[in-house]
């Protein structure tokens, strides 16, 4: 039996107004992987599967929850700049009007075309994400959180 993975090609608009394509496998987002380390959130995947939970997580206004490996990816739209959290050890909860939760679909899309257009795939693309005082996009009650771009090993 042949088995064919969904496909679906999206396009949207991200918070400069650029047009961001993306034909990911649908699944694609659970590749995503969550981890915690002195404090410091990491939410790291292939190219593919960035775009693919950017995209996800761009769709819902409303309180919404993915899961991805290792965890859940929670996003809630409210008022006030962007606040990113571990809740329960294995949620990651972003909350913030839908103009500061864009920083983080941004940031996914960003450090996805980042990896994908490196001349040197041994260098894992990444951007932190994180209050700086005087920041009034994110919140200072903020945790650290740093995507990562990484590709797998060849099977």
């Amino acid at each position: 039996m042949i088995l064919k993975r969904l496909t679906e090609t999206v396009t949207v608009r991200d918070a400069r107004g650029r047009e961001v394509r993306d034909n990911a496998p649908v699944e694609d987002h659970r590749r995503c992987r969550l981890s915690v380390s002195d404090g410091e959130l990491e939410l790291a995947g292939p190219p593919a599967a960035l775009r693919a939970l950017g995209r996800l997580l761009r769709q819902h206004a409303e309180p919404f929850e993915v899961a991805i490996t290792g965890g859940v990816v929670s996003q809630e739209a409210t008022d006030g700049p962007l606040l990113v959290s571990l809740q329960g050890g294995t949620t990651l909860q972003l909350s913030g009007g839908r103009d500061y939760l864009d920083i983080i679909w941004d940031v996914l899309d960003g450090v996805a075309e980042q990896a994908e257009t490196a001349d040197d795939r041994t260098i894992n693309r990444h951007q932190h994400v994180e209050y700086l005082p005087g920041d009034d996009y994110r919140s200072p009650d903020s945790v650290p959180l740093v995507i990562v771009a990484d590709w797998p090993d060849a099977p």
